[in-house]
């Protein structure tokens, strides 16, 4: 019988346009969550003919995290490890990409790359390297050995070449094994399944419809033991985990380990406490213990590491709270699990999943069938690596299209969290007047962008015309979608020859699907990008890449001076679009 793992692969037909790349992805978007994975591959995927030993650079400001990786898929999946060799060439890509001076004898593409890496670990915006080797072989030593030293290799250099900061380096062999394990434990709700008992110095039960709940305190020491033991398992109904902790008075997660530390007697009331599901619990009051059959946290995976992660003199006698709540109902443990991890804000769209204007849009969206947009409200492991429906639309990425369609390229590829914490950037993005409609627009308009990079990947590389290469190494430069999306956005009065008072009123006339949507994009998209590798190169390749607006404003009249003159010539496939669209 197949793996559970390789079945719900095989299942991901979405994914198969990228060859061997697709476990790779399959595995980044299970592990950190992430609801729209081809975005997020137009970009970090660097596979290639001299791709230095890197397939993958994700790069990621909002969670403060790097991904490093590699990947190999065997043919024969018989064999008892997989290549050494190439988890050792790591240590390669490790080399080029901490250095310190600018890479010389790699791609365009890859030097891209190291640009955005360098201006990111400059800005001390990443707290963790991450170095993956993703295969559909058994895990092995001689594999574990190689990441190890890659590992170690990264740690020296980011000490040598940027001594300001402080960033977690670590290594994982993602074989069958552990990617099975990982992808079982994300719909296993309660992975943890071993009996404790605790002291405790009282307890009551809460009963509802179809659950039984304890509630009681809990001595930190016993958390700290926990986690010490069982690690990650222990969050495996959680669908984020535990985030570690930033050197900042404004991380939680700092702050917890300041309390036990500082005030142990305070943890108590400072925070919240645990919420976690187990099998089964009985309190015994004439021994003041608690025995508890199974064990996941759903709520408090902060608490639980932040105490955790310090060493067990430091943990002294603070006490929480801690609910353990009993469920045989598979739909009330699902309801049980989503409530309680939506008060976590460790996502920036939380900050924003109750405000009126996602709460309405998440309505329009549901008139007009399409699925996947939730306004920033999550649900578990399930709902990430689903496979998906073609007319789906994801909230984050609806943002970042209409960042980079309204002006704000930098905000949608560099600083996308920003567009759900602060303000006024929210405000700018989602205003009032926006609507399902117009984000429908804006957001089959990227991915018909991308659309076009994968196709061009996808022709051989002997049948490409001399124009078709230079468009695919120009869509490999870090942010050339984005900048595409701005740069079309500030073309539209020339493409529809029409003034605009109010791009945000922006639709198509006709109520379509995001594929639908697509397809009367294609020919306008594939028209004005020709123009993308002369005019819209320089703000990928300077330093700053799009945070420098100059450049960018520079670059988006050249290209949309070059649109007003080829006007005439393209009005065969500007006309029929205009005659779709509404404003």
């Amino acid at each position: 019988m197949a793996d559970t793992l390789e079945v719900a692969l095989a299942q991901r037909a979405d994914l198969d346009k990228y060859g061997s790349n697709k476990r790779l992805l399959f595995a980044l978007q299970m592990v950190y969550g992430i609801d729209d994975i081809e975005t997020v591959a137009t970009s970090a995927l660097t596979d290639g003919s001299n791709d230095k030993a890197c397939d993958l650079l994700y790069i990621d400001r909002g969670t403060s995290r790097v991904v490093l990786a590699q990947g190999y898929e065997s043919a024969d999946a018989t064999k008892k490890e997989a290549k050494a060799a190439k988890a050792a060439s790591l240590g390669q890509a490790v080399n080029w990409l901490l250095s310190n001076n600018e890479p010389v004898g790699v791609s365009e593409v890859l030097l891209s790359a190291w640009r955005e890496l360098r201006d990111a670990l400059t800005d001390a915006a990443i707290d963790d390297l991450e170095i993956w080797y993703v295969h559909n072989l058994p895990e092995s030593e001689n594999v574990e050995r190689e990441l190890i030293a890659a590992r170690d290799g990264a740690r020296a250099l980011l000490r040598q070449n940027y001594p300001d900061v402080d960033i977690n380096v670590s290594s994982v062999e993602y074989g069958r094994t552990r990617l099975n394990d990982r992808y079982v434990a994300s719909r296993t709700p309660i992975l943890v399944s071993d009996s404790f008992t605790v002291q405790v110095p009282g307890a009551f039960e809460e009963t509802g419809d179809k659950w039984t709940a304890l509630c009681t305190s809990v001595p930190a020491s016993w958390i700290h033991e926990k986690y010490r033991i069982y690690g990650a398992d222990l969050f495996s109904a959680n669908v984020r985990g535990y985030l570690g902790s930033r050197r900042s008075q404004s991380n939680i997660n700092n702050g917890i380990q300041q309390t036990v530390r500082e005030e142990p007697g305070q943890l108590w009331p400072y925070n919240n406490g645990i919420t976690a599901l187990v099998h089964s619990f009985r309190f015994d009051a004439s021994s003041g213990t608690v025995e508890i059959t199974g064990l996941t946290i759903v709520n408090g995976a902060q608490t639980t590491g932040a105490i955790g992660s310090i060493t067990a003199s430091e943990v002294g006698e603070s006490r929480l709270m801690a609910r353990f709540i009993q469920c045989n109902d598979p739909e009330t443990v699902l309801r049980i699990v989503r409530y309680n991890n939506r008060q976590n804000p460790t996502q920036a769209t939380d900050f924003r999943s109750n405000d009126g204007i996602q709460t309405r849009l998440v309505k329009e969206f549901d008139t007009l069938g399409v699925v996947g947009y939730t306004g920033g409200r999550r649900g578990g492991a399930e709902d990430v690596i689903r496979r998906p429906g073609e007319n789906q639309l994801s909230t984050s990425i609806a943002a970042q299209a209409l960042a980079a369609f309204h002006g704000g390229s930098d905000i949608a590829y560099h600083e996308k969290s920003k567009i759900w914490e602060q303000d006024a950037i929210y405000s700018s993005v989602f205003p009032d007047r926006i609507d399902a409609p117009h984000i429908l627009f804006v957001s089959s308009l990227l991915r018909a962008v991308e659309e076009q990079k994968t196709l061009l990947g996808q022709i051989p590389t002997q049948e490409r015309t001399g124009d078709q290469n230079e468009l695919l190494e120009w869509f490999g430069l870090r942010g050339s979608i984005m900048l595409a999306v701005e740069a079309i956005g500030a073309s539209f009065e020339t493409i529809l020859e029409s003034a605009i008072s109010d791009k945000y009123a922006l639709r198509f006339a006709d109520n379509l699907t995001v594929p639908e949507a697509m397809d009367l994009w294609r020919p306008i998209v594939e028209s004005l990008l020709a123009l993308a590798p002369d005019q819209l190169r320089e703000p990928l390749t300077t330093p700053g890449a799009l945070r420098n607006r100059e450049a960018v404003a520079k670059a988006v009249n050249s290209f949309r001076s070059l649109v007003v003159s080829a006007r005439r010539i393209n009005k065969a496939t500007y006309a029929p679009f205009a005659e779709k669209v509404a404003f």
